[in-house]
């Protein structure tokens, strides 16, 4: 519950990729008794939730690369870098912990 919680917090991709990881790591867990796959996959799961890099199905113009995240209400200036893809417009409500880099395809 508590990974649930944090990834509604902080929404990131790779953090939702890493859950699923996790619910299937906690299967294994069930039929063998061991932890050890389980226990890794919620540390790289809490990794890429306070990371500050995700990925994200976004479509920008070029070839795939990092670029910034700006979070709140655009400046004109910005909308404009947006649009020739130098950086990627994540909406005005911000919660604290927003990726600063996303890899964009």
């Amino acid at each position: 519950m508590l990974s649930v919680g944090l990834l509604l917090f902080s929404f990131r991709l790779s953090g939702l990729i890493l859950l699923v990881l996790v619910f299937v790591s906690y299967l294994h867990f069930l039929r063998s008794h061991k932890t050890n796959l389980m226990r890794f996959t919620w540390v790289i799961f809490l990794i890429a939730v306070f990371a500050p890099i995700d990925i994200t199905f976004q479509n920008l113009p070029g070839p795939p690369k990092f670029v910034p995240l700006v979070m709140g209400f655009p400046l004109p200036e910005t909308v404009v870098r947006a649009e020739r893809g130098e950086v990627m417009l994540g909406g005005c409500m911000v919660n604290g912990n927003e990726p600063r880099w996303v890899l964009v395809w």
